[in-house]
C-alpha cells in the first residue's frame, strides 16, 4: 500500500479535534483560562484555552488565552525533570494564539537558549508559563497507531490497530482517518470511531466503532461504497487522539494527536534541528604557555550536549604550528575523556605561535572550534604582571571573610584566570596553571558544605606576564532568620479556581501553597512561587478547600493561617459550535448545559477600552430562539438558529450568542458558508 502524509492547516484542526464546543461562561463571564498551577501533572487547561500537542511532528497548538492578547509566554517542554525544549512567544489574538514549529509560528528556541527542536515523546510535560506565575500544562497521551490500514473489499471495512497505554483513559479517546478526497464520497473530510460497538455515522455514509483490550486498539469502519472504503484505506491521515480531562460540555482538555506516517519536524521552516541531528556542542578554552616554550596548558569549559542530543565523548586538543595553507602545518594532538577539562601539550621552543583548536566529540560528530576565553591584541612589549582585585577583598588578618560568592576582577580584560577551591595553588612553577586550576568564568560560590573555603588564583595577559599566586580565605555568611507567616490570604473562587494573594514576608525568596480538602492533601501541590499571588485551578465546583502559604528563605519558613474557600456552583456552560454565512443564510448551531430556555445572537462590537462585547440588540429575527433537548447519548439542550430572510449585509466578522438563563458564548468567528 503506498503511503502519503496529510498535515491538515491550522484552519482544519482548530477546535475539530477538541470538541463540539468552542465558548462556554461561568456563572454569566467569559471563561478565559482561570487556572493555575495544582498539580504538576494534572493543572489542565480549562476551556477555551487548551494545549494541543502533535508528537509526530514536535508541534504544539495553544488555544485560547485570549484574556492575556500580547502577553509574553514561556513553553517548556520537560522530561524527567530536565527541560528538553522551550520556546517564548507572544499570546495573539484569535485560535490558536501561538503555534510552535508549524508554518507561520515560532520555532524551538525562539527567545530562549536551548536551540534545539524538542523530539516530543509519550509522557513529557508540555507547560506554558506567564510572567504573573500562571501556569498550566499537559502531559502527552501515550497511544497511536503503529500498523498500515488493512481493507477488506468484499464488506467494505476498513480497520486501524494500534497501542495504548495503561495510564490512557479510553473513554478519552478517538480514532480518525483524514482524507480530502472523502469529502466527495461522504460529504466530509474525515471519519472517526469512538469506542463502542459499530454505529452508523450522524451524516451517513459509513459505521464506526472502537474496540480497546489489552493494550490495544481497532477502530472499524464499514463504509457504504467501495470506493469510500479504498480511499480511506488507501490514503494516510490516520491519527489517534487522547485527551487528560473533558469537562461537562465534552470539551477536550490536554490533547494528543497522534499522526500514523508524519515524517517529524526538525528543521522545519529553518527551526533548529532535533536532537538526532544537533552539532556537538561549544564551550570556550585558554591557552598558557610556559616561561622555556616547551609546552602550553589549555583548559576549557565543559560542553554540555542539547536534552536528547548525543552526549559529549571526549574532546580533541591540537596545537598546529603556523602557516598559509600550502603545506602540511606540524602540530601536536591530544584526545582526552569527556570529563577532562585540561590538558599540556608538548611543542617545540623555536615556534613563536602556535594555533590552538578545542572541539567536543559527541559520538561520530565534533564541533566547531571553541572560542577563546579572553581574545585580546597581544602586545609582546607588555612587560607589566596582570592584577586581579577579589570582590570582597580577603581579611588582611589571614581569617576568613564572609560572603555568599568571590568576584575574580582582572585590571586587563584580556586576561584569563585560573582558581583552585581545594586548597592547592593555582600556578605551578614555570608559570603555569596547575593540574586542578578552572578556567575563570564568573563569580565563585562559596558553599555552606565546609566552615571555610580556601580560593587562589593566577592570572595569565596575553604577553603571556603572569600575576603570581594569590590567596583568599572565605566563609559563607550566618544564615538569615525564617521569614514570618504570610499574612491577609485571601481567595476568589470561581467554578473550578481560586485566585491566592497575600501579604509579602519580610525576607522571603518563595512561597510554596499547599491545598487540602476535607483534611487531607491533595496528591500534588502547586508550584512555588516568588510573587505574592497564585491562581489555583483543576478545583471542583462546589467543593470546600482549605489553603496555606508558607513563606521560605534559606534560613527556615513559616506557615499563614489556613483559609477555607468554597468554589463556586456549577452554572450553565453555553457553545457554540458554528457559525456560518452566505447571502439569503445565516446559521449559528451551538449548544447549553440547561434543560430549556431560550439564547439570541449578537453582532460583536468593540467598546470603549477596546475589547469585543456583545451588540445592544441582537441581530433582527435571531432573538429568543428555543433550547431543545439534545439527542441522547447527549445531555442538555442544542440551539440551531437560522436565517433566511433579512440576512445581515455585510457578514458580521464575530458574534456573541446569550442564553436567557444568563450563560454567554463569544466571540466566535463567522465562516462563509
Amino acid at each position: 500500500m503506498q503511503r502519503t502524509s496529510r498535515t491538515p492547516s491550522p484552519s482544519r484542526w482548530r477546535r475539530r479535534f477538541t470538541s463540539r464546543a468552542t465558548a462556554f461562561i461561568v456563572g454569566g463571564i467569559a471563561a478565559v483560562g482561570t487556572g493555575g498551577v495544582l498539580v504538576a501533572s494534572a493543572a489542565t487547561p480549562e476551556f477555551p484555552n487548551n494545549l494541543v500537542v502533535f508528537p509526530d511532528r514536535d508541534f504544539l497548538a495553544v488555544e485560547g488565552y485570549q484574556d492575556r492578547i500580547g502577553q509574553e509566554a514561556l513553553i517548556e517542554v520537560t522530561r524527567g525533570g530536565e527541560v528538553v525544549g522551550s520556546a517564548r512567544a507572544k499570546i495573539a489574538e484569535g485560535d490558536p494564539a501561538i503555534e510552535v514549529n508549524h508554518p507561520g509560528g515560532a520555532c524551538w528556541g525562539a527567545g530562549t537558549d536551548l536551540n534545539v527542536t524538542p523530539d516530543i515523546r509519550a509522557g513529557d510535560k508540555v507547560s506554558i508559563k506567564f510572567p504573573d506565575d500562571f501556569v498550566e500544562d499537559t502531559i502527552v497521551q501515550d497511544a497511536a497507531v503503529d500498523t498500515d490500514t488493512t481493507i477488506d473489499e468484499a464488506t467494505r471495512t476498513v480497520r486501524v490497530r494500534g497501542y495504548i497505554a495503561g495510564g490512557v483513559n479510553p473513554d478519552q479517546t478517538e480514532q480518525r482517518i483524514v482524507n480530502p478526497d472523502l469529502v466527495d464520497l461522504i460529504g466530509k473530510r474525515d471519519v472517526r470511531a469512538l469506542r463502542g460497538p459499530l454505529v452508523p455515522s450522524d451524516k451517513g455514509g459509513y459505521s464506526s466503532g472502537l474496540d480497546i483490550a489489552s493494550g490495544r486498539f481497532t477502530a472499524t469502519y464499514v463504509f457504504d461504497t467501495l470506493e469510500a472504503a479504498r480511499t480511506a484505506a488507501g490514503g494516510g491521515g490516520e491519527r489517534f487522539m487522547s485527551w487528560q480531562a473533558e469537562d461537562a460540555a465534552a470539551n477536550r482538555q490536554g490533547l494528543t494527536i497522534a499522526e500514523y506516517g508524519e515524517l517529524g519536524g526538525p528543521g522545519m521552516g529553518g527551526c533548529p534541528a532535533g536532537p538526532a541531528d544537533a552539532a556537538a556542542p561549544q564551550g570556550t578554552y585558554s591557552a598558557v604557555r610556559s616561561d622555556d616554550g616547551r609546552s602550553i596548558v589549555v583548559k576549557w569549559t565543559p560542553a554540555k550536549a542539547a536534552p536528547g542530543a548525543t552526549p559529549v565523548t571526549g574532546y580533541s586538543i591540537a596545537a598546529i604550528e603556523p602557516g598559509d595553507g600550502s603545506t602540511p602545518r606540524p602540530g601536536v594532538l591530544s584526545r582526552t575523556n569527556a570529563t577532562t577539562t585540561s590538558v599540556t601539550l608538548p611543542v617545540t621552543a623555536s615556534v613563536s605561535d602556535y594555533e590552538i583548536e578545542v572541539r567536543s566529540l559527541a559520538g561520530p560528530r565534533m564541533s566547531e572550534a571553541f572560542p577563546l576565553a579572553n581574545s585580546g591584541p597581544t602586545d609582546p612589549g607588555d612587560i607589566v604582571a596582570p592584577k586581579v582585585t577579589a570582590d570582597p577583598v580577603p581579611n588582611d588578618d589571614g581569617t576568613a571573610r564572609e560572603a555568599a560568592s568571590v568576584k575574580l576582577i582582572p585590571d586587563d580584560p584580556t586576561a584569563d584566570i585560573f582558581f583552585t577551591t581545594d586548597g592547592t595553588p593555582a600556578r605551578i612553577a614555570g608559570d603555569l596553571p596547575s593540574a586542578t586550576a578552572k578556567l575563570y568564568t564568573g563569580p565563585i560560590a562559596i558553599g555552606r558544605a565546609t566552615p571555610t573555603t580556601e580560593i587562589n588564583w593566577v592570572a595569565f595577559d596575553g604577553a603571556g606576564n603572569s600575576s603570581g599566586n594569590m590567596t583568599g580565605l572565605y566563609k559563607p555568611p550566618p544564615l538569615p532568620a525564617a521569614p514570618p507567616a504570610p499574612t491577609g490570604l485571601v481567595g476568589t473562587p470561581t467554578e473550578r479556581s481560586v485566585a491566592l494573594s497575600w501579604g509579602a514576608a519580610a525576607g522571603a525568596t518563595e512561597y510554596q501553597v499547599t491545598v487540602s480538602s476535607g483534611g487531607v492533601k491533595l496528591a500534588s501541590q502547586p508550584a512555588p512561587v516568588t510573587g505574592t499571588t497564585q491562581t489555583i485551578s483543576g478545583l471542583t465546583a462546589a467543593t470546600d478547600y482549605q489553603f496555606t502559604v508558607t513563606a521560605k528563605n534559606e534560613g527556615g519558613s513559616s506557615t499563614s493561617a489556613p483559609l477555607t474557600v468554597r468554589t463556586s456552583v456549577a452554572t450553565e456552560r453555553l457553545t457554540i459550535t458554528t457559525a456560518k454565512w452566505k447571502t439569503n443564510d445565516f446559521r449559528v448551531v451551538g449548544s447549553s448545559s440547561a434543560t430549556s430556555g431560550t439564547v439570541s445572537v449578537y453582532t460583536a462590537v468593540t467598546d470603549g477600552t477596546g475589547k469585543l462585547v456583545p451588540a445592544a440588540a441582537p441581530i433582527a429575527g435571531m432573538a429568543n430562539q428555543p433550547l431543545t433537548a439534545a439527542a441522547p447519548p447527549a445531555t442538555g439542550t442544542d440551539f440551531d438558529v437560522r436565517l433566511r430572510a433579512n440576512v445581515p449585509n455585510p457578514k458580521p466578522a464575530q458574534i456573541f450568542v446569550k442564553s436567557s438563563n444568563g450563560g454567554i458564548a463569544g466571540p466566535f468567528a463567522v465562516a462563509n458558508g
